[in-house]
């Protein structure tokens, strides 16, 4: 199957096109879709427009109000919950962030889903595939359809208690105020409770085995574990950023991964010099 990402303008940071080029390396096709052509993008990835898939306007429709100082990195992360949806929708292929690092391949059966637990409660949003005739699009497309982007799937105490508090006390806010996650890992949880389908989610071991802080051992050159080694471990969602312009520290999962993967990168590809 075919990965697929979204990245909205620029340049792409080196750890990003190292995760690109780790797709590319284990056989992948990969397109990126953006609205303008991004910088920093290994040969072999196609670089295709985001607008026929979602509309560029939803990142402004998707700005927090209450919030406000959230809006630019948070209306990115909102629009790319949407996007990938939508791309399922469309039967693009199966959707990556760009943070996540591959150390093997691995198959994907098209009529099914494909997602994991990234922990004891939570399915990850970063390695996400819905079938285009699965219930939960159809929830998103009532999102798409309503004015304020209001999820319908929200809990009592987030969809009603709190903009009921908000509105006595005059103050004015957005759906996206009630969390960065809205439309991402705690929609895609909900709804796979929902419509029974929970039980085609990988394990954590997959493709976070490493969860939030745990990434930082991706960079730590003292790191005994060897997690690229393991058959079972597909993937890592490299959560934490870390000087990811740096050439990485010898004998770290980063320094191994760069070795392996280097040949993929752009030729003018950029790294710091370690401190």
């Amino acid at each position: 199957m075919k990965l697929a990402s979204f990245w909205h303008s620029g340049r792409i940071h080196n750890l990003g096109a190292l995760c690109l080029a780790s797709w590319l390396e284990n056989g992948f096709e990969v397109d990126l879709y953006a609205f303008e052509p991004p910088e920093n993008v290994p040969d072999g990835v196609t670089v295709k427009d985001a607008e026929p898939v979602l509309s560029a306007a939803y990142v402004d429709r998707l700005k927090p109000i209450l919030h406000a100082h959230r809006a630019g990195p948070q209306s990115i992360a909102n629009f790319s919950d949407l996007f990938r949806i939508r791309m399922m929708e469309l039967d693009l292929g199966l959707w990556l962030d760009t943070d996540i690092l591959l150390f093997r391949p691995f198959d994907v059966d098209s009529s099914k889903p494909f997602f994991a637990w990234e922990d004891s409660h939570r399915i990850g949003s970063p390695v996400f595939y819905l079938p285009k005739d699965s219930p939960m699009i159809a929830d998103y497309n009532r999102v798409y359809d309503d004015p304020d982007l209001m999820p319908h799937w929200l809990g009592w105490r987030r969809r009603v208690l709190k903009p009921l508090v908000w509105r006595l006390q005059g103050k004015a806010f957005s759906p996206r105020d009630l969390g960065i996650t809205i439309y991402g890992n705690d929609a895609f949880t909900q709804l796979a409770k929902t419509h029974g389908l929970t039980k085609y989610a990988l394990g954590t071991k997959p493709f976070y085995i490493w969860n939030g802080k745990e990434t930082e051992r991706f960079y730590d050159p003292a790191e005994p574990s060897r997690i690229d080694e393991d058959p079972e471990v597909l993937g890592l969602h490299v959560h934490h950023k870390i000087n990811i312009h740096r050439r990485p520290p010898e004998g770290s999962l980063f320094a191994r991964a760069l070795a392996r993967y280097e040949h993929r990168l752009p030729a003018d590809i950029v790294w710091e010099d370690a401190v």
